[in-house]
């Protein structure tokens, strides 16, 4: 059974993402999905958070991205 997303095991992993993006930004943000669909976000501040969240989902709506999503066949897989 895959591990959560959120177990404390990513810890390391997620320090480092912390760690690479504070030292090139003021202010980040990041996002994680894994194979189930959970989600695990995190950000350096707040309201800067807030508003690259925000800002995405602008920036995503105006320019009318389409997204071609490529699923496996999960009975190819099992054989």
């Amino acid at each position: 059974m895959p591990r959560s997303i959120m177990d404390s095991s990513y810890d390391p992993i997620y320090d480092q993402i912390r760690g690479i993006l504070g030292e090139h930004f003021e202010n980040y943000c990041f996002i994680v999905m894994d194979e189930q669909g959970e989600l695990f976000f995190d950000y350096n501040h707040l309201p800067a958070g807030r508003m690259l969240l925000h800002e995405m989902q602008q920036e995503i709506s105006e320019d009318n991205i389409e997204i071609e999503w490529e699923f496996e066949d999960d009975q190819e897989e099992e054989e």
